[in-house]
């Protein structure tokens, strides 16, 4: 059997741990005093991976200062990669004795719906742009 960590006395960040916090969930919580005087209960999971480190009392101070808000950087979402070889999602590439050609399809309601096949991966790129932006609207 595995031997338990006692982790009373500890110091994680601004939390010092108390004790053992009887909870209903799964897993081992610790009773643990902030810096600030607060008590909270965290996982141990999360005081060892130190996701857990203050009970929040940084965001309270900011927002009782009520500072100017600093201006965030919105990252924007990756665009969607496809592993099919061209590049773009929902389109693949066939190659055929006749040459190569280029499948468009596009997944509505789980089901997957065949578009066109098309000679040039432009084509099949429109073909699927005016299907995103037709099911999209309904």
């Amino acid at each position: 059997m595995k031997k338990r960590i006692d982790l009373t006395g500890r110091q994680f960040g601004d939390l010092t741990v108390i004790g053992k916090a009887e909870s209903k969930e799964k897993g081992r919580f610790w009773t643990c005093e902030c810096v600030c005087g607060n008590t909270i209960v965290v996982k141990q999971a999360d005081l060892k991976n130190q996701k857990v480190t203050s009970c929040g009392h940084e965001a309270t101070a900011i927002t009782e200062k009520k500072e100017p808000a600093k201006k965030m950087q919105v990252k924007k979402a990756p665009a969607k990669k496809a592993a099919n070889g061209t590049g773009h999602v929902g389109v693949s590439k066939v190659e055929l004795k006749s040459g190569t050609r280029y499948k468009a399809n596009i997944s509505v309601d789980g089901k997957t719906k065949h578009l066109g096949t098309f000679d040039t991966l432009e084509e099949a790129v429109d073909a699927r742009q005016e299907a995103e932006e037709m099911y999209r609207k309904k």
